[in-house]
């Protein structure tokens, strides 16, 4: 067998998924988990939804593969050397993603629910991120300041200004982002 066709069928595979993965992420974006359906991702896809399940199992894993697929496209918020350039960069990056921001948003409020497919995850991730700024904050904020509450204050107004955002766009969350920092790390 020559290496193009071994290679063929593990290519297709990898391009299939990828498809999958973003309409998911389109679907999922319009409709938010409960609402989207399967079949809807297989129409659009082309495919069966015996497919589906072949690539991701079940519904809830493949959410959580567009979930893990958008912290892959987007950066982890505190990548960047600085965590406060690696929040603005977020930022930046979400002005330019509306379907992902959209994703997140929705997503994580269905979330909130104990029973919902990504709760946990949303869970795991809030902690993992809050503590990972505050890390990275602790010998920055103000003597006074907590760290932990640093971090929290930044990610909840993040979350908020991307909901604001995506109702209207005239929103600076860039700016705002900008201005917050400054006023919680005024020496930063």
């Amino acid at each position: 067998m020559t290496a193009s066709r071994t290679r063929g069928p593990y290519v297709k595979g990898v391009e299939r998924r990828e498809q999958i993965l973003r309409t998911a992420l389109e679907v999922f974006s319009e409709g938010g988990y409960h609402r989207s359906s399967l079949k809807e991702i297989a129409r659009r896809v082309g495919v069966t939804e015996p497919t589906l399940f072949h690539y991701f199992g079940s519904k809830e894993a493949l959410l959580a593969a567009v979930l893990a697929a958008r912290d892959e496209r987007t950066g982890e918020v505190v990548d960047a050397g600085d965590v406060l350039d690696g929040l603005l960069a977020a930022t930046r990056r979400n002005v330019g993603t509306p379907d992902l921001v959209r994703l997140y948003a929705t997503t994580s409020a269905e979330a909130t629910e104990p029973g919902h497919a990504a709760h946990d995850w949303f869970r795991d991730r809030y902690a993992s991120v809050r503590q990972e700024i505050a890390e990275r904050l602790a010998d920055r904020v103000p003597a006074d300041a907590d760290p932990e509450w640093v971090a929290r204050i930044l990610i909840a107004v993040m979350d908020g200004l991307q909901i604001q955002w995506l109702l209207d766009r005239d929103v600076d969350m860039v700016g705002d982002m900008e201005r917050l920092a400054a006023a919680l790390l005024p020496d930063a």
